[in-house]
């Protein structure tokens, strides 16, 4: 005879839009929350750690350049404005 398993609750508070976006991209995948949640932690175990490597975001020094130079735009109120998005594609393509 088999044994029925005990369940537990997991209660985790978490930003509203993340939540939101989440669910979405999970129903997508056929798969509600708490699946996902378990299939989660059946890959930590699996793993014994992380199933993934957590890391921030690195940007290059293109682009961070390109952010220092937009926010010093700002700041300095040098910046262009366009009245629509083909204005603003004209020059910057030199149409």
């Amino acid at each position: 005879m088999e044994t029925k398993q005990k369940k537990a609750v997991v209660q985790v508070r978490i930003d509203e839009t993340v939540k939101s976006q989440a669910v979405a991209v999970l129903n997508n995948l056929g798969m509600d929350t708490s699946t996902a949640i378990n299939v989660f932690f059946r890959q930590v175990i699996a793993e014994n750690g992380l199933p993934f490597q957590p890391k921030q975001a690195k940007f290059n020094t293109e682009t961070l350049a390109a952010i220092k130079e937009s926010d010093e735009m700002v700041k300095n109120g040098t910046g262009k404005s366009y009245t629509s998005v083909d204005d603003l594609f004209k020059d910057a393509l030199g149409d």
